[in-house]
């Protein structure tokens, strides 16, 4: 809802006032309503460049020229999802839960579990082209974890 629509809203639900579309009432509201959508216009551009899950095709091009190993095709939703994972916090040191993030963050979905001192993950999906996905694992996994990564 904008701004003019909700003041409209407010003034009709009080009773006090009746718009019925070519008051000079209504016309101040959709004077205030222009300037309101110039704000509301910049806050969408800030939220939609803001976080990975909303950002647009410009801005999550910049994120993967900075944190992915050059461009890639997929879909917007798999690049949001994984330049999220990219760009979220990770736990110091990171955990066998945080495998399966650390694995799309590298543009990999799986699973992984522990078997005796090696961590063997279990790729269901390369979201990038494999030998890059696989080059990024091993840069985002410590660097004292024995790993295995068993193909889809």
């Amino acid at each position: 809802m904008t701004a003019r629509e909700n003041m409209g809203a407010v003034l009709e639900k009080s009773g006090a006032y009746r718009l019925t579309g070519s008051s000079p009432l209504e016309w101040e509201l959709a004077a205030y309503g222009a300037g309101f959508r110039l704000v509301e216009d910049g806050l969408q551009r800030a939220w939609d460049g803001i976080f990975a899950a909303t950002a647009g095709e410009g801005r999550l091009a910049q994120w993967e020229s900075r944190f992915l190993p050059g461009p890639f095709s997929a879909l917007v939703d798999v690049r949001r999802e994984i330049s999220g994972a990219r760009l979220c916090a990770w736990p110091e040191p990171p955990t066998l839960a945080d495998v399966p993030r650390l694995m799309l963050a590298a543009g990999i979905r799986g699973s992984a579990e522990m078997d005796g001192g090696v961590l063997r993950m279990q790729a269901g999906e390369f979201l990038l082209p494999e030998a890059i996905a696989r080059k990024e694992l091993a840069r985002l996994l410590p660097l004292h974890w024995q790993w295995e990564l068993a193909g889809v």
